[in-house]
């Protein structure tokens, strides 16, 4: 019997059976965390930022790349597991890697929901985040509610 089992894995190696990590995401989970972006992206701040790079001449859509800051533990990760995230709006689009002035948006959960920092960076001028500049919650009904602070 164990003999079998390691064909058996290669075999469903071999005609793609086996997924990767990022191959599970379910697509009802990307379109949640893209409401949520959508959402946020309709803020002051973000809206701003979006003005001051259509005022700098910057190609539209504008990039947006969007980190879950954890500090608890200590990470940064991307909110968006996939290579290429398919969210947007009229003048940006999300994206794993920024190649000009950008704006980035950092998460931070809370009971909830999140709070978030909004910033404008370049590819080679990234932070870590600051001050929080709003949050964002689940209301009752399921849509993504936010606030300034």
């Amino acid at each position: 019997m164990k003999r079998l089992v390691l064909p058996a894995l290669l075999a469903l190696a071999a005609t793609g059976c086996m997924r990767s990590r990022a191959s599970l995401i379910r697509p009802d989970e990307e379109a949640a965390k893209c409401e949520l972006v959508q959402t946020l992206m309709r803020e002051q701040v973000p809206q701003q930022l979006l003005a001051g790079l259509a005022v700098d001449g910057r190609d539209a859509p504008s990039q947006v790349l969007v980190f879950v800051r954890r500090p608890e533990e200590a990470m940064l990760e991307r909110l968006f597991a996939g290579d290429e995230p398919t969210c947007g709006g009229p003048n940006y689009k999300v994206v794993q890697n920024i190649t000009s002035d950008a704006v980035v948006l950092f998460l931070q959960p809370r009971v909830g929901g999140y709070i978030y920092d909004a910033q404008r960076a370049a590819p080679d001028e990234l932070s870590l985040g600051g001050e929080a500049k709003g949050a964002v919650m689940k209301s009752e009904g399921g849509a993504w509610v936010s606030s300034s602070i």
